[in-house]
């Protein structure tokens, strides 16, 4: 099969997160959490740009996920889907956009742009209606899932069988307990609705590759609390425990912060 779906983080964390998938057909970006010059610049340095995108999709509303969608929509006319709930509580912060562009989709409903079929999860995250997504393409399936407190078996069974995900590894434990944040931040980063530590992601990482997935992208580390070497590690220990080796059994990538990550092609 020819290697035709490109996944490749634009940016992702705190500081902003965008992941472009694209089959030179159908260009999506999920989530813009930075500015529109960061995503222009982002897309030229993968040959893309913006004004190629099929449209954006939004997976809550916290501003790290959509800074840049209102300047994206207004000066390339991108179409926008996300859910309900999520629009009511973005609009505000993104200015004023051509409401014909924004297409209110179920949460945990599915729908199509271009070439791709996608589903929408429900996603554990104190966000309104915070969601991750399933792309359908002729060369494999996409998974999403970031900014959850959580894996539950719902959400395993959500991407089970895809081919790459892209999964949160937030925190170390010790780090984040010994770390400068404030009490209430360190219990909400720790609670099921905030983030994913490395060993739940190992966890979760170790289930859905005995059902099917070949890549994991380690996503939203946390720059406090983490750092890629140490999400590695704990994810390589617990592949170890079930006989998979990085690099031969699985690829495992960490999406970068403040620079594009390696693209992975489908």
């Amino acid at each position: 099969m020819d290697k035709r779906v490109l996944v490749c983080p634009l940016r992702s964390g705190s500081s902003g997160n965008a992941v472009l998938i694209s089959d030179r057909h159908t260009n999506i970006l999920i989530d813009a959490g930075v500015s529109c010059c960061t995503v222009e610049k982002a897309l030229a340095s993968l040959g893309q740009s913006a004004d190629s995108l099929t449209a954006l999709l939004v997976t809550h509303e916290h501003s790290d996920h959509v800074l840049g969608i209102g300047v994206l929509m207004r000066r390339y006319g991108l179409p926008l889907f996300v859910n309900l709930p999520t629009w009511q509580a973005m609009q505000g912060s993104i200015g004023l956009v051509d409401p014909s562009l924004v297409h209110i989709i179920d949460r945990t409903g599915s729908f199509s742009i271009g070439s791709f079929a996608i589903s929408s999860f429900a996603t554990p995250h104190d966000a309104v209606a915070s969601a991750g997504f399933r792309l359908e393409t002729d060369s494999g399936t996409v998974s999403l899932m970031t900014d959850i407190g959580e894996v539950t078996p719902s959400l395993l069974e959500q991407v089970s069988g895809s081919q790459a995900v892209l999964i949160e590894a937030n925190y170390d434990p010790a780090m984040l307990m010994a770390g400068p944040y404030p009490a209430l931040l360190k219990q909400r980063v720790n609670s099921p609705v905030g983030h994913l530590s490395n060993e739940a992601c190992a966890h979760a990482v170790a289930a859905l590759l005995q059902q099917g997935t070949e890549h994991f992208i380690l996503s939203h580390l946390s720059k406090d609390n983490n750092f890629p070497e140490l999400a590695m590690l704990t994810v390589g220990r617990h592949l170890n425990a079930i006989n998979a080796q990085v690099g031969e059994d699985v690829m495992i990538s960490v999406a970068r912060r403040f620079a594009v990550s390696d693209p992975v092609w489908l």
